[in-house]
């Protein structure tokens, strides 16, 4: 049997945080909606807020390979034809949602900037999207 939220300890410990209203308001939603949740072990509820989190954010939460292996792009070390990737939380809101965990080819390196066109049969493509570096991996081989 699932045990019930304790909402003033809730109120209690944000109290003590003191955190902005919003945020404290915000909070105290997500948890009576938490509690209205079905019972699940603890390392559901872990899976549940890691992809709840990543989500929220507009972080990618695609799937890895694993007979891939990425490593983070470095300027001087990238070149057309590379395969690279927008890092999964390269970007949040709706440019997260667009970007994040992209796929793609190298087709050009300009003034530090790294161009991307996807090859990862997403719509929309992206053909000729300017990067930094420190937002990108690349494909090792």
């Amino acid at each position: 049997m699932k045990d019930p939220i304790d909402m003033d300890w809730i109120k209690e410990q944000l109290s003590n945080k003191k955190p902005k209203k919003v945020v404290g308001d915000s909070v105290i939603k997500l948890m009576e909606a938490w509690n209205k949740l079905p019972d699940m072990t603890e390392e559901n509820k872990r899976v549940v807020l890691d992809i709840f989190s990543k989500l929220s954010l507009s972080h990618s939460i695609i799937p890895q390979n694993p007979d891939e292996r990425w490593v983070p792009a470095q300027a001087g070390q990238l070149t057309v034809g590379d395969t690279v990737r927008v890092r999964f939380d390269a970007f949040t809101g709706a440019n997260g949602v667009l970007h994040n965990g992209r796929r793609g080819r190298i087709v050009g390196v300009r003034y530090g900037d790294i161009i991307v066109k996807t090859t990862d049969g997403k719509v929309p493509v992206l053909d000729g999207t300017h990067y930094p570096p420190n937002l990108l991996e690349k494909l090792f081989v």
